[in-house]
């Protein structure tokens, strides 16, 4: 596979310099002539002789996010001059093809065909009308629109099933995990944009991300994909914990994020052998346990998983959210008593939230407290989740009245960039119980406000990073069979929370 970083701009000096700044980690390097027109056979000649790496010249018109507004024939007559001037490749829109004809030289096409608005569900007929204008030796490139990941796991899919020489990928942000996997599954280029220069196209990755979440050698067809499913996911930084203790393992893997619109329809495109393990959050780790053809005994007990194993055909369930908890309670449970004296009597412990996080919560509490409660929003929800696991059914606006000694908190709630700013919080401040433990499963930003309170309260505290990075060791080990380097996983997660954006829960 080779990658092809994309440049654009408006003076062609500029386009020709930065096209040269990136050529160090370009294989093929692209320039897209939309704003310039033809800068003439003997600029070209002179760029594409001093590039280090083989060309691709193009010019877009709004078929295919450019800009070009010249005619049909100016276009054509710039394919023509890029290719006598010694490109490599020329990128022709695929209605112009015939018109296009051979083009001179040692020169190639790649014929392309852009939908900007969707994926169309018939994607064989798609690529046929392609087929039909193509000359011998001709490279397809075909890029549809995301709007789901379900989009794009159809392209993949469709990539794999192809006749070769096809390049397929997908616009959006919502497919831009395609521009990643795409070799995988046979495409022999993927497009990056330049590290510091305009993105060509919506969803497009800059080339350091790319190849930062590359395996150290390359992308491959034997290349496993593990990645975080959920929704909303965009938050997560697994694949940046996990892409980089891949990496670090010199494993041939890579670690995406997929948000599907719906749980059955995703799990329905992974039949690729590929795709070996998800790491599983809201809303889909009840979907989790149900997929799975094995299920550990944790996982079982409380009805929940967030992580999946492939074992060829079928899906083995996990939770590791339950062991990391639990040995972050004990711990903390231990310094608690140091700092607050041993209890009195039996602990009781509340749990606010009722999806496969509280679930696993409430696992992991067993022998730990003698009086487990629960409190939701949802009342039946509430009620369900009290009788699987033996808990206390206690009422959302009833919480100040549950008298815990340990408060373990799993919704989205204080989480950055949620509408209230990340500020509110999951209880009335008057209902912060002093001295008591408390741990909050939001980890963006690191102290939540629910944690600030608990410390003004004298209460011991537990961010929600620490069980994110227990549960995320327990996963690569699962995923890899190696044992994790515990320490790179720490230190990516604190540098990574460090540079993210505003984000939730993961």
């Amino acid at each position: 596979m080779a990658v092809v970083v994309s440049h654009i701009a408006d003076q062609f000096d500029a386009l020709a310099k930065a096209a040269l700044q990136n050529a160090a980690v370009a294989d093929l390097i692209e320039i897209r002539l939309d704003r310039i027109g033809n800068p003439g056979e003997a600029a070209l000649r002179a760029f594409i002789e001093t590039s280090p790496k083989p060309v691709i010249v193009t010019v877009h018109g709004d078929e295919a996010f450019g800009s070009f507004a010249g005619s049909v024939d100016e276009r054509l007559d710039i394919l023509h001059t890029a290719a006598r001037a010694g490109a490599m490749f020329v990128d022709v829109d695929w209605t112009l093809s015939l018109a296009l004809g051979e083009v001179e030289g040692k020169c190639h096409r790649i014929v392309s065909r852009h939908e900007l608005h969707e994926t169309p569900a018939d994607l064989a007929t798609f690529d046929e009308a392609v087929r039909e204008v193509l000359y011998e030796g001709d490279v397809i490139k075909l890029v549809t629109h995301a709007a789901t990941t379900e989009d794009g796991l159809r392209v993949l899919r469709f990539l794999r099933q192809a006749r070769g020489g096809l390049v397929a990928f997908c616009s959006g942000a919502a497919g831009s995990f395609t521009r990643l996997l795409a070799p995988i599954f046979g495409s022999p280029f993927t497009f990056a944009a330049p590290a510091d220069g305009a993105l060509t196209a919506p969803g497009q990755l800059r080339i350091g991300d790319l190849l930062a979440r590359m395996p150290p050698g390359g992308l491959s067809p034997e290349t496993a994909i593990f990645g975080v499913v959920g929704n909303p996911v965009g938050h997560s930084l697994s694949p940046w914990v996990q892409g980089m203790a891949l990496k670090a393992a010199h494993l041939d893997a890579v670690y995406v994020a997929f948000e599907p619109d719906r749980w059955e329809s995703f799990v329905e495109l992974l039949t690729d052998e590929n795709f070996r393990g998800l790491s599983v959050t809201a809303p889909f780790k009840r979907g989790a346990f149900d997929l799975a053809g094995e299920r550990d005994r944790d996982t079982q007990r409380v009805q929940a998983a967030n992580t999946l194993v492939r074992d060829q055909d079928r899906w083995r369930a996990y939770n590791t959210d339950l062991p990391a908890v639990r040995e972050i309670l004990e711990r903390g449970l231990a310094v608690h008593s140091k700092r607050c004296g041993e209890p009195t009597g039996p602990l009781r412990a509340l749990v606010l939230g009722t999806g496969g996080a509280a679930r696993a919560v409430l696992g992991a509490l067993e022998g730990l407290a003698g009086e487990l409660a629960v409190a939701g929003r949802d009342p039946q929800r509430t009620a369900d989740l009290a009788a699987d696991l033996g808990a206390t059914a206690v009422a959302w606006d009833g919480v100040g009245e549950y008298p815990y000694d340990i408060l373990v908190h799993c919704t989205p709630i204080g989480g950055e960039g949620r509408p209230d700013g990340g500020d509110e919080l999951p209880l009335e401040p008057d209902a912060m119980r002093p001295r008591t433990l408390v741990l909050d499963a939001v980890y963006r930003p690191l102290v939540t406000p629910l944690l600030e309170l608990a410390r003004s309260r004298g209460c011991t505290v537990v961010p929600g990073g620490e069980w994110f990075v227990r549960q995320a060791q327990a996963q690569f080990e699962l995923f890899t069979h190696k044992a994790p380097d515990e320490q790179l996983m720490r230190a990516s997660f604190e540098h990574a929370l460090g540079l993210s954006e505003p984000g939730g829960r993961g």
